[in-house]
């Protein structure tokens, strides 16, 4: 455990010594200002008093990085990944990430151009023209209409200008992989421009499956983004925007993890299919299986801007957003040399949002930002099982005998059983943030939110096949209702020691309403449908500080997050249960550095040290084989490695003809991590640490109107799982061993080695 009075101690020296360390030496060149709105306003980074990483869109294109899980890698306290199900995304801040998409409320709320996306599943998509990417850490709630307990992204993206100018970009890579941008911006009178962007990828699958032959994984994205600016007089304007984005998806390669190597499993597949799942290498992206995953994923939104500001200059700034997404999902969810049980989910969401927010001029005493925010979302989930060849023999005769077997062929084979799972939600939000600027070097902030959500739901399984109930139970819960309501608040005072740095301290409250389960169970949880909501107390003393006549910045936060009632996930074999678990605390530090030392040579750097624990967790999930439950009080939370860091170079140098050239590498650590879905702490989990490189090499023309780059990505091939979680169905093949309370376990693996050219034109 950190000892937050010596790091406080430590912290302090450093920013004493700033102002000497600032005239050590002189340099010829600065760094670039990166400007950001995570205050509603655009500030210089270096005068936002709170733990924030941000990434302009042109250093993202660059780096070649085109997720949000490729964000994460070089952004401290930050990691994005997915489970076995596509959409089942986790975005994860200190530590800490509401799973997939089910109905619980994200940990980490994520706004683009000022529009809230509800479902991480829809956020797994291609950036397109990207302004900046903010990752701001801790509650944001003042600022922020909806919940946001442990941080937000911000995502900018690039709004018309009155310029006519585009740049179109074409790459190719292994696997077949195919890209293709373009974006074209173009004023249409003295008044009002337009812009339009696109991007499309498509590449092969990194997987082959030897059970069938077949090569698996591939994967198109399509994103479209237009924008029309209009400029009704000086203090008037209105941005409409619409955009439309699609992903056909194959799934990813999930293996069995062989350090978890069971031969009862191995002989009971082989007894009753003929072969085993088990492969010679874990990380091979070779399986042997049935895998025929399939991901629809399509979505689309409109949304207005209004922005007035009035003789006064208070200014008033209207949101108004509508939002559908959808998404159908195949899976060979068992994952054995057999078409058995698989799974289909269809999943949609609408969403309208209005925010209304009033801001003062900015540069005065007291400076504030008022709003109030509407949300209205309705949510379905539609999940059923087919029986597939081989459910009723000879897994059925096997577990029930003949007797059982002949009712399950004489019953349907698909949709053997189906959950269909409604919720509504109205949420109506009022806040307020005021900085009250004392002096020249001091200022004083606060803020609050007030939340009100009112959310009913109702779920029905159905059973049309009597053997089903080995899967899920029949069950009927209807008019599930919750209403929670909270205020939240938010505490800091700033202190520019020097011109060189600037000292902070915050205290923060976060929340996350309650809500319903949406998954089925072997048992029928009717009162277990319901959970209660998560409350979240920050803390955080850093620094932002320029060093080496402005040729560097490095911020440093130290941060400890208790959150009590954390709402977690247990696993009964084939499905997840929310419930309210406990209490945690997340408490480190986390440093951005941002260097250029000469002007050839420009240095990003983020590390992060991580401590968990479980403050109460007394009915922890049991381990496999085991049905006592476990106390975990003391121990380390998943998903919560004590180290990350990241470092990312570029060296830039000119020819004799004036043309540029540009060698890029990139590093980037993870220490060890429990990545179970599971919230049972089992060993088997254990990711160890690793480390993935990439790197770049590029040609720039002199007159800055194209590019090109040879990239490669992992070139190392590491092999790695972002998830791992227990053999579904596994106590019915021989994965679970009750002596040792292990089980079979899957690796959801990660992405191989991949390279590739890109060549862009600007105009």
């Amino acid at each position: 455990m950190i000892d937050m009075r010596l790091a406080g101690t430590a912290i302090a020296a450093l920013v004493m010594s700033m102002p000497l360390a600032a005239q050590d030496k002189e340099y010829g060149n600065t760094l670039e200002e990166i400007t950001v709105t995570a205050q509603k306003r655009a500030q210089n980074i270096q005068d936002v008093p709170i733990s924030i990483s941000a990434f302009s869109g042109s250093f993202l294109e660059d780096n070649g990085i085109e997720t949000l899980q490729e964000v994460a890698r070089i952004s401290p306290n930050f990691y994005v990944n997915h489970s076995s199900q596509q959409t089942g995304v986790r975005i994860i801040m200190r530590g800490v990430g509401s799973v997939g998409n089910s109905a619980i409320e994200p940990s980490v709320g994520v706004f683009i151009d000022g529009v809230y996306y509800p479902r991480p599943g829809s956020v797994i998509g291609k950036l397109t023209d990207i302004k900046t990417v903010e990752i701001l850490r801790g509650p944001q709630g003042t600022l922020f209409g909806r919940n946001t307990p442990m941080g937000a992204l911000n995502i900018t993206t690039n709004d018309p200008t009155d310029k006519k100018e585009g740049m179109f970009a074409l790459g190719y890579g292994d696997y077949n992989a195919l890209q293709l941008d373009a974006v074209v911006n173009t004023p249409l009178t003295d008044n009002v421009a337009g812009r339009l962007a696109l991007k499309y990828e498509s590449r092969d699958g990194y997987g082959k499956n030897t059970f069938d032959g077949r090569k698996f994984g591939d994967r198109d994205d399509l994103v479209l983004r237009g924008k029309l600016n209009v400029n009704f007089s000086d203090s008037t304007s209105l941005l409409l925007a619409a955009d439309y984005a699609r992903i056909n998806g194959e799934g990813t390669a999930i293996e069995v993890l062989n350090s978890s190597a069971n031969p009862r499993f191995d002989g009971t597949l082989i007894a009753l299919f003929g072969d085993t799942a088990t492969t010679r290498d874990s990380f091979d992206q070779i399986v042997n299986q049935d895998h025929r995953d399939d991901l629809k994923d399509e979505q689309w939104g409109v949304s207005a801007l209004l922005n007035h500001s009035f003789a006064n200059g208070i200014s008033l700034r209207s949101i108004t957003a509508y939002r559908d997404w959808k998404a159908h999902v195949y899976e060979s969810v068992i994952r054995i040399p057999t078409n058995l049980l698989p799974r289909i989910t269809d999943y949609q969401t609408q969403t309208f949002s209005q925010e209304f927010q009033l801001l003062s001029p900015g540069g005065e005493t007291i400076d504030w930002v008022a709003g109030l925010f509407y949300y209205d979302e309705s949510y379905d989930i539609v999940q059923s099982f087919d029986a597939g060849d081989t459910f009723c023999v000879p897994v059925i005769f096997a577990l029930a005998g003949p007797g059982a077997a002949a009712a399950c062929l004489a019953s349907p084979q698909e949709r053997i059983t189906e959950g269909v799972f409604n919720q509504s939600l109205e949420s109506l939000a009022a806040y307020g943030q005021a900085t009250w600027n004392v002096s020249d070097t001091w200022s004083l902030t606060l803020g609050g939110r007030y939340t009100d959500d009112s959310k009913k739901g109702d779920f029905v399984q159905t059973a049309y096949n009597p053997l089903s109930v080995v899967l899920r139970a029949p069950e009927s819960v209807l008019n599930m209702r919750r209403n929670d309501s909270k205020f939240t608040w938010f505490a800091n005072a700033s202190w520019h020691v020097s011109d060189a740095a600037m000292l902070f301290a915050t205290a923060s409250t976060g929340y996350k309403s309650g809500g319903f389960n949406a998954d089925g169970g072997q048992v029928a949880l009717n009162e277990k449908r319901i959970f209660g909501p998560e409350e979240t107390l920050n803390y955080e003393l850093g620094v932002k500080s320029k060093l080496f006549s402005d040729t560097m910045t490095a911020n440093v936060t130290l941060f400890r997050t208790d959150l009590d009632n954390f709402q977690d996930r247990l696993f009964d074999g084939l499905s997840f249960i929310v419930v309210n678990a406990g209490k945690l605390r997340q408490q480190g530090v986390e440093a951005d550095i941002n260097w250029r030392p000469v002007e050839q040579l420009n240095i990003i750097a983020g590390v992060s040290y991580l401590d968990s624990e479980y403050l109460r967790f007394p009915e922890a999930p049991p381990l496999p084989g085991s049905t006592e439950p476990q106390d975990l009080k003391g121990e380390r939370k998943t998903f919560s490695p004590k180290w990350q860091s990241s470092v990312t170079a570029d060296w830039t140098g000119t020819l004799n003809s004036g043309m540029q050239w540009v060698v890029g590498a990139s590093w980037q650590f993870v220490d060890d991590q429990n990545v179970g879905a599971s919230s049972n702490n089992n060993p088997q989990s254990i990711q160890p640490g690793y480390s993935l490189f990439n790197g770049r090499i590029g040609l720039v023309a002199a007159d800055g109107k194209w590019d090109v780059t040879l990239y490669g990505r992992n070139l190392t091939d590491k092999g790695y799982c972002i998830q791992i979680y227990d053999q579904p169905f596994g106590s019915a093949f021989g994965a679970v061993d009750p002596v040792k309370n292990t089980v079979v376990q899957r690796c959801v693996l990660g992405v191989p080695r991949t390279y590739g050219v890109k060549v862009r034109w600007w105009w």
